[in-house]
This record gives structure tokens, sequence and C-alpha cells, in this order.
């Protein structure tokens, strides 16, 4: 194959690779903006929760057999974001060492194998959300299960690891406890209600505490996954920008070269065509 084709054809590979990095770009761009936007409103609905639900007395209490805690680690599912998620699995496996043996809920699929090489067992797994809108498919059957083994008495504390926002391309992995709720200073014990059971009013509670929890503590991993995207998506698709310049001066340096060769070659012949032809004369 003659360079100039070679050069063809890596520069159409470097044109697919740099549409897809720039669409890469725009979605993670659009993902992060409606992220950002949903944190406020999410988190005032968390403290309003919090404050009743800490509020209501006996809802401190944890499960009566002192359960194993429960850990909860939030991962990815695409790549091109650096190290986030061996980060996030550093943190979920220090976590793990520290906490003891107990039931580790995975979300995301490129986490799953540093937690598994870490000797960690991972007792559920849930596909990571790409945007804000895929909260819901993710947190239903979460929180279904949190709240069930914690009711069967096979989990006690929840943990959770994830990573928050802290600037575009920066992120920490932080631990919070979510449960059992933390009674705000001051809070001021309600009284029981007369139409509901408060011990039913509690579990309500506590349910809906522990999905605008974790819904909050997506929003903020999806900004941090995503801003790390964005940045990682901006430096590849320059990189690849210039490398489409330099292969396309030098498809252009070989085109020159042939065209200098052709002229080149066709002088050359038309002089031996003169030289014949007056040797012809003579």
């Amino acid at each position: 194959m003659s360079e100039e084709r070679t050069l063809r054809a890596r520069l159409r590979t470097l044109a697919t690779l740099h549409e897809a990095v720039g669409a890469l770009r725009s979605l993670s761009a659009h993902h992060f903006r409606a992220v950002r936007a949903a944190l406020p409103a999410a988190r005032s609905y968390r403290l309003a929760v919090e404050s009743t639900l800490g509020a209501l007395p006996g809802s401190l209490a944890r499960p009566a057999d002192e359960a194993a805690p429960g850990l909860i680690v939030v991962g990815a599912d695409l790549g091109l974001c650096g190290d986030y998620s061996a980060r996030v699995a550093a943190a979920a496996a220090a976590a793990r060492r520290e906490l003891g043996p107990g039931r580790v809920y995975c979300v995301g699929r490129r986490i799953q194998r540093p937690l598994e090489r870490a000797g960690i067992a991972l007792d559920r797994r849930y596909d990571a959300p790409v945007s804000a809108g895929g909260l819901p498919i993710v947190l239903v059957p979460l929180v279904n299960d949190v709240v069930t083994d914690r009711r069967k008495g096979d989990v006690g504390d929840v943990v959770l690891v994830s990573a928050r926002f802290a600037g575009a391309g920066f992120f920490s992995v932080t631990r919070t406890r979510i449960l059992p709720v933390a009674a705000p200073p001051g809070a001021v014990a309600l009284a029981a209600s007369p139409y509901v059971r408060s011990e039913h009013l509690k579990a309500v509670l506590m349910r809906e505490f522990l999905y605008v929890s974790l819904f909050e503590s997506l929003l903020d991993a999806l900004a941090a996954e995503h801003g790390k995207r964005l940045v990682s998506a901006e430096a590849a698709w320059t990189w690849l920008a210039e490398r489409m310049a330099a292969v396309t001066w030098r498809l252009g340096a070989v085109r020159r070269e042939a065209t200098t060769q052709e002229v080149l070659e066709v002088a050359s012949g038309a002089r031996r065509l003169r030289a014949a032809r007056m040797a012809a004369c003579q």
C-alpha cells in the first residue's frame, strides 16, 4: 500500500474518532448541566425528610441483632473518565475492610472487577445511570433491596461510598453513613399522628429518606463522572484534531512530492525525446 493510501486511511479513522469523541463531549456536557441543575431541589427535599424523620421518636434505633453494616458503592458504566472508577473502588475496599464483613450493593459495571480483585464479594449488582432520568430505574430496586435486607436483619447501618463533585475534572471520594438517621440539633419530638400508625409512618419516611439521600448522592456522583469525562473528552478531542492536522499536512506533502516527481519525469522524457529528434536530424 502506497504512503498516500495509508495516510488517507489513517485520516478517515481519526476523523471518525474525532466525531465520536465530539459527540461524547457534547452528551457529557448536557448531562453535566442537567444533574447540576437538579441538585439544589434534591438537597432541599432530603433535608426536610431528614429533619422530620430525625424528630420521630424511636426512628434512630438499629436492628435488634446489631446486624453488620451494608455498603453501597456507586461507580460508572461508561469509560473515558480517567481514574474515576479506580479511586472509588479503592475507597470502597478500604471502607469494607474497616467496617468488616457485610452486604455490598454495587452500582456500575466498571467498578465490579476492581472490587472483586480486592477480595470483596458483591451481593447485589446494578447498572449505573447515565443521566438524571435514569436514576429511578436504579434506585427503586436498590432501595427495595436495602429495606428488605434491613427488615430481615441482614443489614444494620447503611454506608455509601461515592464520588462528590469538586469542579470540572475534579472530585473527591466520600464515605457517608445514611442510616440510621441522626437527629438534627435542637429537633423537637413530633406528636403522634391520629391518622396513621407511628411505626408505619417511620417505615415510609425511612424509605423516602433512603431514596432521596441516594438520589442526591447519585446526582453528585453523576456530576463528578460527567465532569471528569468532559475534561477527558476535551483533551482527546483536541489531540485528535492535532493528529488530523498533522496527517493532513503529511498527506499534502506526499501529494506535492508525487506531483514534483511526475513533473520531473515529464521534463526528463521531453528532454530525451528532443535529444532523439536532434540525433535523427543529424
